[in-house]
């Protein structure tokens, strides 16, 4: 039997933000604070102090914390200033770090979002791959995006920003930010009914 995936609305969105705070309401304050005191990525330490606790909290399991400061920090101007405007480009450039210890560039997708977002939540919509199979599996049933193609379209940030406008504008949802998007996608992504038909390839190079 076909699994149907209920359809998004309003009051499922205000639901999900409504547990989602109460469920992470000290992390959540934590990492504003954090972020609202140092939002420049010039100073090191700064940078070393928000990828550790961004990479402990929210789970983005990257091990070279510190490649990934020192690849931020070495490219602060761009990147503080893309990230003032909103460019959807200086993601990539973000996900994208070397590792020391093996010379291999890691793709660091989900990470880079989640950075973004909690230096500019107005304008970066969060990427995981769990979001990313939810978002293909209701793209399967309803065809929401134009531009949503394949399950790889989403694997490029600049398209996974216009699939989620897309997708606000598709159910009516236009009301809400990024931010609060993110947080019902968050918990839809873990419903039975989207494990059931989310059925799609991982990124070729780790999220």
């Amino acid at each position: 039997m076909k699994t149907v995936l209920r359809r998004p609305t309003v009051d499922l969105v205000n639901a999900a933000c409504d547990e989602f705070d109460r469920e992470n309401e000290i992390i959540e304050r934590a990492l504003k604070e954090l972020f609202s005191q140092f939002p420049g990525n010039s100073d090191l330490s700064h940078v070393l102090l928000k990828v550790v606790a961004l990479n402990r909290l929210y789970s983005t399991q990257i091990l070279a914390v510190m490649d990934v400061a020192q690849h931020i920090h070495r490219n602060a101007q761009d990147i503080n200033s893309a990230m003032v405007t909103g460019s959807p480009q200086i993601v990539d450039k973000i996900a994208r770090v070397a590792i020391s210890t093996s010379g291999k560039e890691r793709r660091n997708l989900s990470f880079a979002t989640k950075y973004c977002s909690w230096h500019n939540p107005e304008a970066y919509p969060i990427w995981d791959s769990r979001v990313d199979k939810y978002l293909w599996a209701l793209q399967k049933q309803d065809h929401f995006a134009p531009v949503f193609k394949a399950n790889a379209d989403l694997w490029e940030y600049p398209t996974f920003r216009e699939v989620i406008i897309a997708f606000r504008d598709f159910y009516s949802l236009g009301s809400f930010s990024f931010k609060e998007t993110d947080k019902f996608l968050w918990s839809e992504r873990g419903s039975p009914a989207a494990k059931a038909s989310a059925t799609s390839p991982s990124p070729p190079v780790a999220p």
